[in-house]
């Protein structure tokens, strides 16, 4: 064998350093690729989970806008047969009867959202109903097992309701300089024989307030009328 045959025969391989150093480099090329890829990996899932997250308070927001649009009129008695209406609203919990319930597509649901207290301070909205194909709405003293809950929002600061409207149906009737509609933070269709115009609902989460107004029927007393029958509602 020639020198220049031995010379090239040494060139066409690897020696032992040169392998372990291709090794280690293929080593921290395949561990910063895992890294990467982990790091990538955690990234996307938790972009994931607050999209998520989201997208369940987008759609639990349109549920409840929903919900207090079909907000109903509904007339009840008293055990002397005193018409009223169905609707008892407080600063932080509303009872009523809405078309438009989360459960009954086919049938209005008697529901309730009201605040449940946490031991951090913060207060959940839960919603609980029952459909009135289950439940016969009568009477001002019934009283009413619900058959569904959700909480439909969680970790809040604070949860307020408003309510436009006349202290009493006979108010509303005298019109006269004295007395007019206003805002309250409590209102009762059963004490106050009417129902309210408008009312509101606001979240407060952190420093983020969002409010849903709400219109009702502006003439609610329309619907006493078979039991007033030589009234002017």
């Amino acid at each position: 064998m020639t020198k220049l045959e031995y010379q090239a025969n040494k060139n066409t391989g690897f020696t032992l350093i040169e392998l372990m150093i291709s090794i280690s480099i293929l080593t921290m090329l395949l561990f910063t690729g895992s890294y990467t890829y982990s790091m990538m990996s955690e990234r996307w899932n938790k972009e994931l989970g607050q999209f998520s997250q989201s997208t369940k308070i987008a759609r639990n927001l349109e549920l409840v806008q929903r919900l207090l649009e079909g907000v109903q009129s509904f007339v009840v008695t008293d055990d002397k047969h005193k018409p009223s209406f169905f609707f008892i609203g407080a600063q932080d919990s509303l009872l009523a009867v809405s078309r438009s319930g989360l459960f009954s597509g086919d049938y209005p649901e008697v529901f309730r959202l009201s605040t449940v207290e946490k031991q951090n301070g913060l207060v959940d909205l839960v919603y609980q109903s029952v459909s009135t194909e289950n439940l016969l709405l009568t009477g001002t003293a019934q009283s009413i097992d619900f058959s569904h809950q959700i909480t439909l929002f969680t970790d809040l600061n604070q949860v307020n309701f408003n309510y436009y409207g006349w202290s009493h149906l006979n108010d509303k009737a005298a019109r006269n300089f004295k007395t007019k509609a206003k805002w309250y933070t409590h209102f009762s269709g059963i004490n106050n024989q009417i129902m309210p115009e408008k009312f509101s609902l606001q979240l407060t989460r952190s420093n983020l307030s969002l409010s849903i107004p709400i219109t009702l029927e502006n003439n609610s007393e329309k619907r006493l009328s078979a039991y007033f029958p030589d009234s002017s509602l």
